[in-house]
């Protein structure tokens, strides 16, 4: 017959991969397709024929190269549940086991026990309790990114399980793993969130996740990896010099520097720290830019 812990139900709860990841490779692929569909674009559909007719190999080695590309990045946003972290929850016991190339690095799972004197469990948001601010004295910020899973005990005493993610847990997030947790562990669950009073004392407060978890931030950071590469392809296609090439990457710089320096500063994360980090994107700007404009130049007017 089996025992009460065997029989007992268990709950796996995949963390979503992050919502500007999947944007990112969405727009990747995008790129990748319609790059390849420049070709019959500009070449025109009778030499197409003909030149496939001449050098079936070339495109199929093409076709290959954008096809395998584009599907690559597909996967990457819309990965199988094997490839996410997940968490595994029993009667006695909490696991949180990384995505696989974490534990491919060494990284290795890591656990609570859900002990008889457990009282309840909580989902805080953040994984961690703050940000400290740059400067001597400033209050820390919260940190509303990821999760952690705490178990208390009836003495006060706390375990935590901190789960890492770009994005912000939602409420249907949360109310899955809630209900998935009190199934699993018959413990009652509560959200809650980190809070400094005046004095900058930490306290738990009630916390009610939004509806969802998609905010602008998110379209800032995709914003930021796909200017370089859209202007340089945009340059590419025309036929300019090379001093308006360098003109216009310069002002796309300038631009999104000033786009994410009143982003940080509406959302009071501007700090000393982040601007010379900033200034320092210069190199990576430069970089995908001469990538992505060179790249179009030679696919499009090499023949």
């Amino acid at each position: 017959m089996p025992s009460s812990l065997e029989s007992a139900p268990k709950f796996v709860y995949f963390v979503p991969s992050p919502a500007v990841s999947r944007y990112a490779a969405l727009s990747i692929a995008t790129f990748v397709l319609c790059i390849f569909a420049l070709f019959p674009l500009r070449l025109g559909f009778p030499r197409i024929v003909e030149s496939v007719s001449n050098d079936p190999f070339f495109w199929l080695l093409l076709a290959a190269m954008f096809g395998g590309t584009a599907a690559f990045f597909l996967v990457l946003a819309f990965p199988p549940k094997n490839w996410h972290a997940r968490l595994e929850f029993v009667r006695g016991d909490i696991r949180y086991v990384p995505i696989p190339l974490l534990r491919w690095m060494g990284e290795p799972a890591s656990e609570v026990p859900v002990t008889s004197d457990a009282r309840e469990i909580f989902i805080c948001q953040g994984s961690q309790d703050n940000r400290e601010g740059y400067f001597v004295g400033t209050r820390p910020r919260k940190y509303p990114y990821g999760f952690r899973i705490m178990v208390r005990s009836e003495d006060g005493h706390t375990r935590e399980l901190k789960v890492s993610t770009a994005d912000r847990m939602n409420a249907r997030q949360a109310t899955a793993l809630s209900d998935g947790i009190t199934a699993a562990t018959g413990l009652p669950v509560r959200l809650i969130k980190r809070d400094y009073s005046d004095t900058g004392a930490p306290r738990d407060v009630s916390w009610t996740p939004e509806a969802h978890s998609v905010h602008f931030s998110g379209f800032a950071k995709l914003a930021v990896l796909a200017t370089p590469s859209i202007g340089g392809i945009t340059i590419g296609i025309m036929r300019v010099n090379g001093l308006t090439v360098v003109v216009v990457g310069i002002c796309l710089w300038l631009f999104q520097t000033l786009a994410a320096y009143l982003y940080a500063s509406i959302s009071h994360q501007w700090t000393k720290v982040a601007a010379l980090y900033w200034l320092t994107t210069i190199v990576t700007f430069a970089s995908s830019y001469a990538v992505a404009f060179f790249l179009t130049v030679s696919l499009l007017h090499s023949r």
